[in-house]
């Protein structure tokens, strides 16, 4: 059963994830706007939210999650034709984004491989290889999630991914792609440090699951007013509007978006906490038509949103940093990716 709350969420984060990709004016109110986090994370979250329910739904049929693989090599599908078809409109007749694929071309037979391989991910194409890689490792994840019965059970099966995330934060990506060439683009994302995100959704999901109802209820009605005053702090704090004086910036370790720093995370988990509890207070105020049928067809939007922000970067400066076209042309491109998940609703 769908929650169309997340759909409209999911939804509304990839129209922003699409109008910060288009950078300013609309991108300096937008990015980071709710806090020290951007609506990548929460994507991410939702993905492995969404993900375990769909496993809860389908554990009696498909008790090896085989539909997650299935999906995973969708994704990948996806990648590779997008990653092709703009290499190759690169190289003919889009120069101005040339640069992104020059591991490719500098290294066609290597460079080749290793973006089959997903080791290699230019800039915007870097996001769909970690939803193959964490749809696989869910299939083998997921159904010891649905089995789990206890919140001390999920919270083992949740230990790993809490582990990796705090290596993240001490190098191990950097560890890793150094058995690789120096040519080989990795993307901004760490692997490492996002996964965490994701199988917390996932852990997130299975302990709504499984808790006692009254139980739970009564545990995130009491901790919610805490959840709302971390979350209005972080937000005060990266915006700099305390009254009464400044707080100085927190350490960029601490709130880095590519290995997704320990107060980025908690910034965000709290922020999460606090739409869940709008959700289950008022479910139809987060669900928005538009958005709605967006989400749903999440996968066919982001592929095409990376198709138009290459397009878009391709054009002379003249136009993209001057308005009116950037603003009328993010928002066209929204209109465009609406209509894409309408014409998918319907087929």
């Amino acid at each position: 059963m769908r929650i169309r709350a997340l759909d409209s969420i999911r939804g509304l984060l990839l129209l922003q994830m699409t109008l910060d990709h288009f950078g300013r004016p609309i991108s300096y109110y937008l990015y980071q706007c709710f806090g020290f986090f951007s609506a990548a994370e929460g994507f991410f979250f939702l993905s492995g939210f969404v993900g375990m329910l769909a496993a809860t739904s389908k554990g009696v049929k498909d008790p090896r999650q085989s539909w997650m693989r299935s999906r995973a090599f969708k994704t990948w599908r996806y990648h590779i034709v997008t990653l092709v078809v703009l290499c190759l409109a690169a190289w003919l007749f889009l120069p101005r984004v040339g640069h992104f694929f020059d591991a490719i071309y500098g290294h066609p037979v290597l460079g080749s491989f290793f973006s089959l391989l997903l080791v290699n991910t230019p800039e915007w194409l870097d996001v769909l290889p970690l939803y193959v890689l964490f749809l696989l490792l869910g299939s083998f994840v997921f159904p010891l999630f649905v089995k789990a019965d206890r919140m001390r059970t999920v919270l083992l099966f949740w230990l790993p991914s809490l582990c990796v995330w705090i290596a993240a934060q001490f190098g191990l990506r950097d560890a890793v792609n150094s058995m690789f060439p120096a040519w080989i683009s990795h993307g901004s994302f760490d692997p490492f440090g996002w996964q965490f995100v994701y199988f917390s959704g996932a852990a997130t999901a299975s302990w709504w699951r499984i808790a006692k109802p009254g139980r739970a209820g009564e545990v995130v009605r009491s901790l919610t007013p805490v959840f709302f005053g971390v979350v209005v702090f972080c937000f005060l704090w990266s915006h700099q509007f305390f009254p009464f004086g400044s707080l100085a910036l927190p350490a960029d370790i601490l709130v880095n978006k590519d290995h997704v720093g320990v107060l980025r995370f908690v910034n965000f988990y709290m922020f999460m906490l606090c739409i869940c509890w709008v959700v289950r207070r008022f479910p139809s105020l987060l669900d928005f038509r538009m958005t709605n049928v967006m989400g749903r067809h999440s996968l066919d939007v982001y592929t095409a949103h990376i198709v138009l922000i290459y397009i878009w970067m391709a054009l002379p400066g003249s136009i993209r940093y001057h308005g009116p076209w950037n603003v009328v042309a993010p928002v066209t491109c929204c209109i465009l990716l609406w209509l894409l998940a309408k014409f998918r609703e319907k087929k």
